[in-house]
């Protein structure tokens, strides 16, 4: 299980989901790792991640849904695809399942059609009406699609594990104090990433290490990703080049920097305990070519600049 939070904007899409992946035995929950990457971006417009059942034909269930997306030309008929091949699947190697051990969603986000407006796909065999879950699966997956609202300005969605009613209410009002102050979506991102990790220090479901991403209104028709900002040693003064190496430890306000301009998709890796490296990315998707479905994951890095040397100023100069 997971927890998933979507927040759609008009302008901009942040979606964060944790990784951790765990048993889960009516009450008992036990964690089995937490570094499960549960998140991809699909060519410059949706982003998606997954709650459920972990593992599809061999490979983690987001490896498996980026391939399906990928072998589609457009994202209407690639979501159909997934949910297709989800519900064959499901009812062939997997027919030996219990029902509640069969349920999975794929919860896409973006902007769609000319007008770009910001949408949620939900590719789900346990989505009831209204959101609520269902406690078996289905034998088939629906695909759902919400648009935000034409007179709402955000919507914010759960899916996996939830927040309690107040919970929830707290968030939307600082999302909504957020937007009406005209922050950016870092500042949502830095929410969303604080609220998930909140919700670990008391649902062992839920794990502390969260991979953010965006997407912009604003894409371009170019195909590009972007990390976040990296932060490196400060430099001394040196007759010598020298090599600086990312910072030991990032806050979370301080992983959130999205230089500009914010014209393509972007990815944030939070670590539950603020250690720099490794840096993870999500699964990288483009549709209509099978096989090119990538994944970044930086071990180390180090940058070399100039000699810095510092010039006393005279009296009187300027």
């Amino acid at each position: 299980m997971t927890m998933i939070l979507t927040c759609l904007t008009k302008d901009f899409i942040v979606q964060a989901s944790d990784r951790r992946l765990s048993i889960v035995d009516g009450n008992n929950v036990r964690p089995r790792e937490d570094h499960s990457n549960k998140a991809l971006i699909y060519s410059n417009c949706f982003v998606f991640a997954y709650t459920g059942l972990a593992k599809l034909d061999s490979q983690s269930a987001i490896d498996w849904a980026a391939q399906q997306l990928s072998e589609k030309e457009n994202i209407g008929e690639s979501v159909l695809h997934l949910g297709n091949r989800a519900s064959d699947l499901m009812n062939s190697s997997y027919s030996h399942l219990s029902s509640d051990k069969k349920r999975l969603t794929f919860v896409g986000a973006g902007f769609a059609n000319v007008d770009r407006k910001p949408l949620r796909i939900v590719i789900s065999n346990f989505r009831g009406e209204n959101d609520t879950v269902l406690a078996q699966a289905r034998k088939e997956f629906t695909v759902y699609f919400d648009w935000l609202p034409e007179r709402r300005n955000f919507e914010l969605l759960v899916a996996g594990r939830q927040f309690s009613k107040d919970k929830k209410i707290e968030i939307n009002n600082l999302i909504r104090s957020c937007l009406r102050q005209k922050k950016g979506p870092e500042t949502i991102g830095r929410l969303l990433t604080l609220k998930i990790q909140e919700k670990a220090d008391e649902d062992k479901a839920v794990g502390k290490n969260i991979m953010c991403t965006f997407v912009p209104r604003a894409y371009s028709d170019r195909v590009e990703y972007h990390f976040g900002a990296v932060l490196l040693e400060n430099p001394i003064n040196s007759t010598e080049p020298q090599r600086l190496e990312p910072v030991k430890l990032v806050s979370v306000h301080d992983r959130f920097a999205l230089p500009p301009p914010f014209d393509a998709p972007r990815f944030v890796y939070i670590a539950g305990d603020n250690k720099a490296q490794p840096y993870h990315g999500p699964i990288l998707v483009l549709p209509g070519l099978p096989g090119s479905v990538m994944q970044m994951s930086v071990a180390e890095m180090s940058i070399v600049i100039p000699p810095v040397q510092t010039q006393p100023v005279d009296a009187g100069e300027i």
